[in-house]
C-alpha cells in the first residue's frame, strides 16, 4: 500500500505531472481529428522520450494513450466519422443526436460514461495485475478466434435494417482485408503486381472513404447543418444525468471492456460492438437503439476506455500488446530501460503502480476537458455547410496522406467513398465492412494457429463451447428484433439495388479466379470467405428479385423464414444519383491538389467553394483558410511531413512545409 501512495506521490511532483499534463493534451488533441489516435501521438513521443527518466517518460505516453478514446467522441457524434477504430459504434446513435441538435447531451453523457470506465479500468488493472496471468493463459488460440467471429456476427446482425445485407457486409470487408500477401506463405493476393496493395489497403483511408465521405457528401445534399434547422437542444446536464440513471449499464459495460481489452491483440474494434450488443439485448425498448438513443453512446463509450486498463495487463506481463497501440508502447518501455514481464510485479512493482495512476489522472484529466468542451463544440452542428465541408475535405485529404504518404492513397480514398456513397444510400452497413476489413488478417492467423495447436478438438473445449452458444444466442436474439420496417424505396431505386447485389459479386468471384493457383495455404481462407460471400449475394439477389414480382412477393409473406430474411431487404437513405453528383467534389479537389500541391489547394478550395455560396463571406473564408494553413503547417513539422506537390512545384519554388523542395 505504501508503494501504491508513494507512486500517486511522484506522479504529482513537478518533475513529473507537466509531462503527463503534455500527453494528455497530445492524446486529445490527436483524438479529435479523424484518422489519426493514440498510435500517431506515440509515434510523435518516441523519439523523443529515450532522453527522459523512465517515470517520467512513462507519465507522457500513458497520457497520450488514455484519452484518445475519449476525444474520438468529437468527431463520432457530431460528423459521423469515426476519430478511430474504436468509435465506430459511438456513431449509430451518437451522430443521430447530433442531427437532433442533442449534440451536447450524447458528448457531455459520452464523456462521463468513459471517464467512468476509464477509473473502472485502473481499478481492475490494480487488482488483477497479480491474478490475471492464469486467465490470460487459460484463453488459447481457438477462443480468441471464436470470440473474434461473435463479433463479426454482432456487428453483421447489429448494422442495417436487414442482417443478411449485414452480414454480407462484413464478409465483403473480410475478402478486402485477405487483399495482400498472405500471412502464412507471403504470396501475393489479389495485388495485380503493384507494391501499394501488397500490405493492403491502409484501414484509415478506407474507414475515411466508407464514413467521412459519405456523411460530407450527405451535409451537401442537405445543403443546411447537421443540427436540423441549425438549433441546438440543451442537453448538456441531461446527459450527465443520463449515465446516473445508466449506472449499471456504465458497470457492464465498463466489466466487459477490462475483459476483452485483456485479451492480447483484439483492442479497440470488437469491444466497442460487444458493449453495443450487449445493450441491445439487455435495454428496455432495444428496437430504439441505432435510431438515436443515449443508451447507444453510453455503452460503446464506457466499454472502449475501460479496455484500456485491461490491455495493460498482457503488455506489462507478458510484453504482449493488448492492442494496436500497445505495440508502440512496448518499444516505448524498452527505449527508457523497462523491460515487460513478471518483473512488473515483483521487483518493478512501482514502476507498475505508476503506470495505473498514469492511466487514472489522465483519463481524469481527459474527460474532463472534452465535459467542458461539449457544449462550445457542438456548436459545430450549426455551421453552415458550405463552410464546414470544404473544411472536412482538406482535413479527410490530410489524414489520408499521413497514413502512407503515397498519391495512389488519394485514389483509395475516393475509391472508398464511392463505396461508402453506394452503402449508405442502398442500405448496406458500413461499419460491418470496416471491422470485417480490419479483423480479416487476425482471423486468418488464428484460424491457421488454433488448427496447428488443437486441430478441430478446440472446438470441444469449455471456452469454446459457451462462445459458439452465445454467438448463436445473439444472432437469433438479433434478428428476432430486426421487426421494424424502414421506408421503402421506389421500384426504380429498388431495381437499382439489385443490380448493385449482382455487380457486388463479381468481386468475390473474380477473387477466387485470381488466387487459385496459390499454395492452398495462401488461397483456402479467401476463397472459403469468397464462397460463402457469393452464397450469400445470390440469397439477398433472389429475395430482391421476388420482392419485385407481387405474386412472388406474396409468397416470400407467407413463409416465414423468407419474410424475416427479406425484412427491410431494399433499405435506402435519398436517391443515389444525387449523391454521387455531390461526390465530384472529391476528384475537383484532387485535380486541384495535382495542379497547386496540396496545402494552396485546400486554401483554395475553401475560398472557392465559401464565396461561391455566399460572396459576403469573403472575411470568415480568408480566416478560416489561414486557420487551416497554419494547423497544416504546424503538423507537417510535428509529423515531419511533407506535402504532396503540384505542377506549380516545378515552375516556382516552394518551401517544403507547401509541397516544395526547400
Amino acid at each position: 500500500m505504501e508503494m501504491f501512495i508513494a507512486a500517486l506521490i511522484e506522479l504529482f511532483q513537478p518533475s513529473h505531472f507537466p509531462y503527463l499534463m503534455l500527453g494528455t493534451l497530445l492524446g486529445l488533441t490527436l483524438g479529435i481529428l479523424p484518422g489519426l489516435g493514440g498510435t500517431s501521438g506515440l509515434a510523435i513521443l518516441l523519439p523523443f522520450v529515450y532522453t527522459f527518466e523512465p517515470g517520467v517518460a512513462l507519465a507522457m505516453m500513458i497520457g497520450a494513450l488514455a484519452p484518445t478514446t475519449t476525444s474520438d467522441t468529437f468527431p463520432a457524434v457530431l460528423l459521423g466519422i469515426p476519430g478511430t477504430a474504436g468509435s465506430q459504434a459511438t456513431v449509430l446513435d451518437g451522430h443521430p443526436m447530433a442531427k437532433r441538435g442533442e449534440a451536447a447531451r450524447a458528448l457531455s453523457a459520452a464523456f462521463l460514461a468513459s471517464l467512468t470506465g476509464g477509473l473502472f479500468g485502473a481499478l481492475i488493472l490494480s487488482i488483477s495485475i497479480v491474478f490475471a496471468r492464469p486467465i490470460i493463459m487459460a484463453f488459447g488460440f481457438g477462443e480468441q478466434f471464436l470470440l473474434i467471429l461473435l463479433a463479426l456476427l454482432m456487428v453483421g446482425a447489429l448494422t442495417g435494417a436487414n442482417f443478411l445485407k449485414g452480414i454480407a457486409s462484413c464478409f465483403v470487408g473480410l475478402v478486402i482485408g485477405t487483399i495482400g500477401l498472405a500471412e502464412i506463405t507471403g504470396d501475393p493476393r489479389f495485388t495485380f503486381g503493384t507494391l501499394y496493395l501488397r500490405d493492403g489497403f491502409p484501414l484509415i483511408v478506407m474507414g475515411l472513404g466508407l464514413f467521412a465521405v459519405p456523411e460530407i457528401i450527405g451535409l451537401l445534399q442537405s445543403r443546411s447543418t447537421i443540427a436540423e434547422g441549425g438549433k441546438l437542444k440543451i442537453g448538456w446536464l441531461d446527459g450527465l444525468r443520463d449515465v446516473k440513471d445508466n449506472w449499471f449499464l456504465v458497470l457492464r459495460c465498463s466489466s466487459l471492456g477490462v475483459m476483452v481489452g485483456a485479451l492480447p491483440g483484439l483492442g479497440g474494434t470488437v469491444v466497442d460492438w460487444i458493449a453495443y450488443s450487449h445493450a441491445k439485448q439487455t435495454v428496455k425498448n432495444p428496437e430504439k437503439l441505432g435510431t438515436g438513443d443515449i443508451r447507444g453512446v453510453i455503452a460503446p463509450e464506457s466499454a472502449n476506455n475501460a479496455k484500456e486498463g485491461g490491455a495493460l495487463i498482457p503488455t506489462i506481463l507478458f510484453g504482449i500488446p493488448g492492442s494496436g497501440n500497445k505495440v508502440l508502447l512496448l518499444g516505448g518501455l524498452i527505449l527508457v530501460g523497462i523491460e515487460p514481464g513478471i518483473e512488473m510485479v515483483t521487483t518493478q512493482l512501482d514502476v507498475t503502480y505508476l503506470i495505473i495512476w498514469s492511466l487514472a489522472v489522465a483519463n481524469v484529466i481527459g474527460a474532463g476537458l472534452c465535459i467542458f468542451l461539449a457544449r462550445p463544440m457542438a456548436q459545430l452542428t450549426r455551421v453552415p455547410f458550405y463552410i464546414l465541408a470544404p473544411v472536412l475535405i482538406a482535413l479527410i485529404f490530410f489524414a489520408t496522406y499521413n497514413a502512407s504518404r503515397d498519391w495512389i492513397d488519394f485514389f483509395s480514398l475516393m475509391a472508398f467513398g464511392a463505396v461508402g456513397v453506394v452503402f449508405k444510400a442502398f442500405g448496406w452497413s458500413r461499419p460491418a465492412l470496416l471491422i470485417g476489413f480490419f479483423l480479416a488478417s487476425k482471423i486468418e492467423l488464428l484460424s491457421y494457429q488454433a488448427n496447428a495447436a488443437y486441430g478441430w478438438s478446440f472446438l470441444t473445449r469449455t471456452g469454446s463451447l459457451i462462445l459458439i452458444a452465445l454467438a448463436l444466442a445473439t444472432v437469433v436474439f438479433l434478428i428476432r428484433q430486426k421487426g421494424s420496417e424502414v421506408g421503402e424505396s421506389s421500384r426504380r431505386d429498388q431495381k437499382g439495388q439489385l443490380i448493385f447485389t449482382g455487380l457486388l459479386a463479381l468481386f468475390p468471384a473474380a477473387m477466387i479466379v485470381a488466387i487459385s493457383g496459390l499454395d492452398p495455404r495462401a488461397n483456402v481462407f479467401p476463397i472459403a470467405l469468397s464462397g460463402a460471400l457469393l452464397v450469400m449475394l445470390f440469397t439477398i439477389a433472389v429475395l430482391q428479385a421476388m420482392r419485385l414480382n407481387p405474386a412472388s412477393s406474396a409468397t416470400v409473406n407467407r413463409i416465414a423464414p423468407l419474410r424475416i430474411m427479406s425484412r427491410n431487404i431494399f433499405e435506402n437513405e435519398g436517391t443515389l444519383g444525387d449523391h454521387l453528383r455531390a461526390y465530384l467534389i472529391l476528384p475537383v479537389f484532387f485535380g486541384l491538389v495535382m495542379l497547386l500541391g496540396f496545402p494552396i489547394a485546400a486554401v483554395a478550395l475553401i475560398n472557392g467553394f465559401v464565396l461561391m455560396h455566399d460572396r459576403s463571406k469573403y472575411i470568415v473564408s480568408l480566416a478560416i483558410s489561414a486557420a487551416v494553413l497554419i494547423i497544416l503547417w504546424t503538423l507537417s513539422g510535428a509529423l515531419t511531413l511533407q506535402y504532396p506537390a503540384g505542377v506549380i512545384a516545378n515552375i516556382i519554388s516552394l518551401p517544403w512545409w507547401l509541397g516544395g523542395a526547400y
